[in-house]
């Protein structure tokens, strides 16, 4: 049973299916309108965070990837950013990492073994990338 209901007088104007979907569609958008408070920080910003993380803590040939929102099961939106290794003769060789960034406060999730893990495994790709 759907939690919006439409006045008797709306479904005999629309009739039974243009009020259901009607209904259908609202619900869908309050959705994601709910969403839209709880994410305050856009993926492009979340993007250029962990760019400037990439660049001061680990290497300038780390290049943040295209983010996805998502919400685990605590309830949370976040960013889940993609790493990737480039270089100016192959452009972007592949992915390094992650980095997770709260979609709400923007607060960038890392630490100093995360940091490692990634740039070991651009180390590693770099190795294993023939030059040019």
């Amino acid at each position: 049973m759907s939690a919006i209901s439409l006045p008797e007088t709306v479904i005999q104007a629309w009739g039974k299916q243009a009020s259901q979907d009607f209904i259908d569609w609202l619900e869908k958008h309050v959705s994601v309108i709910q969403t839209a408070t709880q994410v305050q920080i856009s993926a492009f910003v979340a993007r250029q965070k962990v760019n400037v993380l990439m660049l001061e803590r680990v290497s300038n040939l780390l290049l943040a990837d295209e983010p996805a929102l998502e919400q685990p099961p605590e309830g949370q939106w976040q960013w889940r950013v993609p790493v990737d290794l480039t270089f100016p003769s192959h452009g972007r060789v592949g992915r390094v990492g992650e980095v997770v960034v709260d979609a709400r406060y923007g607060r960038v999730y890392y630490d100093d073994a995360l940091l490692t893990q990634i740039s070991a495994e651009a180390e590693h790709l770099a190795n294993q990338t023939p030059a040019q």
